[in-house]
């Protein structure tokens, strides 16, 4: 099998700018650095700038508020420093990471749905030497998570590990490309194709896995170096399994400034890393989420509108 891919990006490029809808949430008011889930029926979006509650849940057809929850304060149930969410489909339940109190709480949708007042409960603690971020959940006691560690005198990593919630202890599983001296990524997780997909904030690289952490291809895109990192280039966005396809936002610019880039595209590639078509959005993209039930991505955008959504019908 041939590991490593070399990919161009530029064989197929389509305008969708048409085809991204916005979404319109005027209550509540969603600061800048929203995050976008998706659990079941329900849009959440978390908002750490706000001074009351931080997540927020919408019907994610229509998008109307319906509850709020994750209030702020340095009461036992409260958030300190909100982090990600783990979502469990299955219990419809939703983990919460405190980075303030390094621990997670427990929420249960449906309470949190027919009670104002409802009070999530204590999960586990978070390791302080070793921190996972970005959580894909995998059963009741265990999910993926990045890891960011850090030893005195070099750079902080991020890898990925396995994360017991019951007990907290770590299981490393992807340590990196070795060629790439400090690790910055986002991933991807599907159960279902046996699969991890993890793109470099400031290489041109995708590399896929199985699900025990065994190299499947390394993607180089077409300014592939090994450079150490900073922050002058920015590659890769969030990234996502959709169906039979993987699909990450894309930026591929150099800033002179030091200043925020923002992915504008969206790459296409099959399960084996072949590069199929570029999305190009035309807008500046944050985050993004998928909806596999409506087959759409829901996006965070920093551009005249905030929040949109892009159906991948006959697109993906």
């Amino acid at each position: 099998m041939n590991i490593d891919k070399y990919q161009q990006h530029s064989g197929n490029v389509i305008d969708v700018k048409d085809l991204v809808k916005e979404i319109v949430i005027d209550t509540p008011l969603i600061g800048g650095f929203a995050r976008p889930y998706i659990l079941g029926e329900y849009l959440i979006l978390t908002d750490p700038q706000s001074e009351e509650n931080q997540i927020s849940i919408f019907d994610k057809k229509d998008f109307s508020y319906i509850a709020g929850t994750g209030h702020m304060g340095e009461g036992p149930n409260e958030i300190t420093r909100l982090g990600e969410i783990i979502l469990n489909e299955k219990r419809r339940r939703f983990y919460v990471a405190d980075y303030g109190k390094m621990k997670t709480l427990e929420y249960e949708l449906d309470s949190v749905l027919l009670n104002p007042n409802y009070l999530p409960i204590h999960k586990t603690e978070i390791n302080r030497i070793a921190t996972p971020v970005m959580f894909s959940f995998f059963n009741d006691t265990l999910c993926y998570a990045c890891s960011m560690t850090a030893e005195p005198g070099k750079h902080f990593q991020e890898s990925l590990v396995t994360w017991n919630m019951e007990t907290g202890d770590m299981d490393l599983l992807i340590t990196g490309h070795p060629k790439i001296e400090r690790q910055r990524i986002r991933y991807a997780v599907s159960l279902e194709h046996n699969l991890i997909a993890v793109s470099y904030d400031h290489h041109d690289l995708l590399v896929t896995y199985d699900l025990q952490g065994n190299l499947k291809h390394n993607v180089y895109g077409p300014n592939w170096n090994d450079a150490t990192s900073n922050a002058m280039i920015y590659y890769y966005g969030s990234i996502v399994i959709c169906n039979n396809r993987i699909v990450v936002g894309y930026s591929g610019e150099r800033n002179p400034e030091m200043g925020q880039i923002h992915v504008r595209n969206l790459l296409v590639y099959d399960l084996e890393g072949n590069y199929i078509k570029t999305l190009k959005i035309g807008y500046n993209i944050l985050l993004f989420c998928y909806d596999a039930e409506c087959n759409r991505l829901i996006m965070v955008l920093d551009d005249e509108i905030q929040f949109a959504y892009l159906d991948l019908e006959d697109l993906v």
